[in-house]
């Protein structure tokens, strides 16, 4: 509270008081007297003077002025916390909104909306999973893999995860995605053009496992699983009527599969589009 003090003569300060009392009285007071309105209250500060006669004549005049609020309605971390997806915030500790909870589900974690320690020590081994730099902070790169991973129901890359079938399985995705556009073509094995099991043997042999030649020896070579266990980077097997295999392509999570289907449409990502089904896993 800021103070003034102001020095006065003992003397002039009685004087002072002593004129004040000289006030009219009877007829002359009704005369002169003035109907005064109330003072405006004074939004911007208040104002309180004293006078006191003290030892050495002094007088003290008092005043204070409120402080007043701050502007900023948003601290920066909220801000950064409510961008956009598609922006590609650089979120950091301590931000929150709604997309640190997108972030949170992308890295299976409970969203509650806060880029907390849980946050920051998983998003590091995300990143060390990728071969990215571990900062535990979202920048474009991390950005750029999350949305990726996210998109193909994949946590963990090559460098590190929780186990080797993880791994294997991201690998197989992701040589899978790379094949995206590639002509149909009868009894292709290569990147010229591919039929169905063409298409899935070169993809398990780049990701590390060869497989045979057409689908139903890979539905034989294959662990059988039910489409509850199934996980993304599994094979699933289309069945007809007698139970023979006449189809296989990648299961992508979600009731998705790559494939090379037919005569005319190229790899590509699809629904799987009938019940008879079957997954197998290596």
């Amino acid at each position: 509270m800021p103070v003034t003090a102001r020095r006065t003569s003992l003397t002039r300060a009685v004087s002072h008081a002593e004129a004040s009392t000289d006030r009219p009285t009877g007829r002359t007071l009704a005369k002169h007297r003035r109907t005064s309105k109330p003072a405006a209250p004074r939004a911007a500060a208040a104002v309180l003077s004293v006078g006191l006669a003290v030892g050495g004549g002094a007088a003290l005049s008092l005043s204070t002025t409120p402080a007043t609020a701050s502007a900023a309605t948003m601290t920066a971390a909220a801000q950064r916390g409510h961008m956009s997806v598609p922006s590609r915030p650089l979120l950091r500790f301590r931000d929150s909104g709604p997309t640190v909870k997108y972030v949170q589900r992308a890295l299976h974690l409970g969203p509650d909306g806060y880029f907390g320690n849980s946050t920051v020590r998983v998003l590091k081994k995300f990143q060390t999973s990728w071969g990215l730099k571990s900062t535990g902070y979202m920048d474009k790169n991390t950005w750029g893999r999350l949305t990726w991973a996210a998109k193909h129901k994949v946590l963990y890359g090559k460098y590190g995860a929780s186990s080797g079938t993880t791994t294997f399985r991201a690998k197989v995705l992701r040589e899978a995605a790379k094949l995206k556009g590639t002509p149909y073509r009868y009894g292709g094995t290569t990147t010229r053009g591919f039929d169905c099991s063409g298409y899935t043997g070169f993809v398990y042999k780049k990701a590390g496992h060869k497989l045979p030649r057409t689908a139903r020896q890979q539905y034989s070579a294959t662990k059988h699983i039910s489409r509850k266990a199934a996980k993304p980077g599994d094979l699933v097997f289309f069945r007809n009527g007698g139970g023979g295999v006449y189809h296989v392509g990648i299961y992508a999570g979600g009731n998705m599969l790559w494939h090379a289907s037919k005569p005319g449409r190229p790899v590509a990502k699809a629904k799987i589009w009938t019940s008879s089904v079957a997954f197998g896993h290596i």
